[in-house]
């Protein structure tokens, strides 16, 4: 019969193998490669080029140049095997449960991060995309129970984020898809759309956050890089302004909005809900200014502006407004015309209609504020 006790050297040994187990990383020091469709190209962080191959292993900090069509001879060959070529594209795994794909046209940076210290800390890894898109499927467990494991949820959740020049897509849970595009005309404005195929999603970008983005929701974000400002759609020099507008296609959530020394502005939005953020340093002091207008279906707005730091000026929830009108909204606020649908193909859903190159925002939100009509 086997002795219900451990020796002591034996239970040394469980113990630690309990221990590294509990301690393990949630992802594996390379990510791994499962197929590439097409000349994919691979910018490691030692600075050498390379083409990426399915079965192998890159480091963290590479960066993922896929182009947005098959060459010519590509496309010859296959003609001449009589079979169907697919758009090129690479899949790849960052741990078992973590598989994603990164589609045509995209230049995306994987990068390894980490939040907290000691016990606290979390490894995070991060795709900073450029341009394209990026489909994540990640089947880690994502349902609390209240128990031991809801730390290892928890770690789950947050350990993937998809950043974008207007906002970073968290709490990634199942099929979601990220993509960005630039406006051709406007260098520095961006048209990102954050779709739930079939999972859970959550946004966060200057001055707001988005939460309980469930199935099927869409979400359009367009704007000028948050981070670094440039022209938009009017020629408008953002160096010193940046503008975010937030629409979303279908589904629904629930949004925040920052307001200066006040509590957060917190709305519920759904299809024909608009928000836009404007931006600008203050030309005495740099301080930032930001001013808010959330508009409904039914004609309603809330609008507000602050000084950092500082309580907003409020106009209240009105049904129409008599602040900005047609020169205000072209001195200071930026861009109005069509949403298109969702673009791009899905990885195994059914995507919406195809979508233009527009990169205003609804007309649903009326005239803009700009500006000039606040005064600090």
């Amino acid at each position: 019969m086997p002795s219900r006790f451990l020796a002591p050297g034996a239970l040394a040994a469980a113990l630690f193998l309990s221990a590294s187990a509990s301690a393990a990383p949630l992802f594996e020091p390379l990510f791994m490669v499962t197929k590439v469709v097409g000349d994919v190209r691979i910018e490691k962080p030692n600075g050498t080029t390379d083409v990426v191959r399915p079965d192998h292993a890159y480091p963290f900090g590479s960066r993922i140049l896929v182009p947005a069509e098959n060459s010519a001879e590509a496309i010859k060959d296959a003609k001449a095997r009589d079979i169907e070529i697919e758009p090129p594209q690479v899949y790849f795994r960052l741990a078992r449960d973590f598989t994603f794909r990164i589609g045509p046209g995209s230049d995306v940076r994987i990068v390894d991060e980490s939040t907290g210290e000691g016990e606290d800390r979390q490894e995070l890894k991060v795709f900073d995309v450029a341009r394209g898109s990026v489909q994540t499927r990640i089947s880690a467990a994502a349902k609390k129970t209240g128990g031991t494991l809801d730390d290892k949820v928890e770690k789950n959740l947050a350990a993937v984020i998809v950043r974008t020049p207007v906002g970073e897509a968290s709490r990634l849970a199942e099929r979601n898809e990220v993509t960005v595009e630039e406006s051709p005309d406007a260098p520095g404005f961006y048209n990102c759309l954050f779709f739930t195929q079939a999972g859970y999603m959550e946004i966060a970008g200057p001055q707001y956050q988005l939460t309980r983005l469930k199935r099927a929701t869409r979400v359009r974000i367009c704007g000028t890089d948050a981070h670094n400002g440039a022209k938009n759609a009017h020629g408008l020099v953002g160096g010193n302004e940046s503008f975010t507008s937030i629409e979303p296609e279908s589904g629904e959530f629930m949004a925040e909005f920052e307001k200066g020394a006040d509590n957060n502005e917190k709305a519920f939005f759904r299809t024909r809900h608009v928000a836009k953020i404007w931006r600008r340093h203050a030309e005495v002091g740099g301080r930032l200014v930001v001013a808010v207008m959330i508009s409904r279906p039914d004609g309603s707005r809330t609008q507000y502006a602050y000084l950092e730091g500082q309580t907003g000026v409020d106009t209240g929830d009105v049904a129409t407004t008599e602040i900005g009108g047609e020169e205000g909204a072209d001195e200071g606020g930026w861009g109005e015309g069509d949403d298109g649908g969702e673009g791009g193909d899905s990885w195994g859903d059914d995507g919406g209609d195809d979508g233009g190159d527009s990169w205003g925002d609804s007309g649903d939100a009326g005239e803009d504020m700009g500006f000039e009509d606040w005064n600090f």
